[in-house]
């Protein structure tokens, strides 16, 4: 219901197939999924989709965290220092960008453009076409996440080149351009076959 609203096509006539969802996270699931182009040719594709109901229920809880944080400030003037209600405030837009699955789309495509001439590391490109507020279409990407490092040294890849890569990409993001993935555990990293790294999940940069 979701990507028919956003999209404004029932899912079976914009994709070919559509997974049941293979990965989950506090506000977004995601399907594989495949598209068939004019040629006829299928591609697979990720599709992130942002949970039914998910912006209610966090205005439910920044409610509650603004009536705490005003509570503390009237009862312990000395906490007014630590400015408990600008703090919500920073969760509040951190937030609402989060939830808006095109701002990471945006990302995406702005990390693709500073990162384009580097090596050893990558991010999925962004199917613009079938993206929204609510859904977010990605390329495929096939590969070993981080967390396994057996499954990585397995298939022939030197682990230590691969922490050299992830390293340097990570300082040349911080340190050149300012502008960096937040969010970068094991889970959102993964391994192609080429032996590079591929970020994923973009929602906090």
């Amino acid at each position: 219901q979701v990507i028919e609203r956003d999209l404004g096509a029932p899912v079976d006539s914009i994709f070919s197939s559509f997974s049941p969802p293979i990965a989950a996270a506090s506000i977004a699931q995601v399907h594989r999924a495949e598209l068939a182009g004019a040629d006829g040719a299928v591609r697979p594709v990720a599709v992130k989709v942002l949970r039914p109901g998910v912006r209610g229920r966090f205005a439910r809880d920044l409610g509650t965290f603004y009536a705490g944080a005003r509570l503390v400030e009237r009862l312990d003037p000395a906490m007014r220092r630590l400015r408990p209600v600008a703090v919500v405030d920073t969760i509040a837009r951190s937030i609402s960008m989060e939830m808006d699955l095109r701002l990471e789309a945006a990302a995406l495509s702005e990390m693709a453009e500073r990162t384009r001439g580097d090596s050893g590391f990558r991010v999925p490109e962004v199917d613009w076409q079938h993206t929204s507020r609510d859904v977010l279409t990605l390329e495929w990407i096939d590969g070993i996440k981080l967390s396994d490092p057996a499954a990585i040294e397995a298939a022939g890849h030197d682990r230590r080149r691969i922490a050299r890569q992830l390293m340097q990409a990570f300082l040349r993001h911080a340190v050149r351009d300012g502008f960096f993935h937040a969010d970068m555990h094991q889970g959102n990293l993964f391994v192609d076959a080429a032996g590079d790294v591929v970020a994923v999940d973009f929602g906090i940069m």
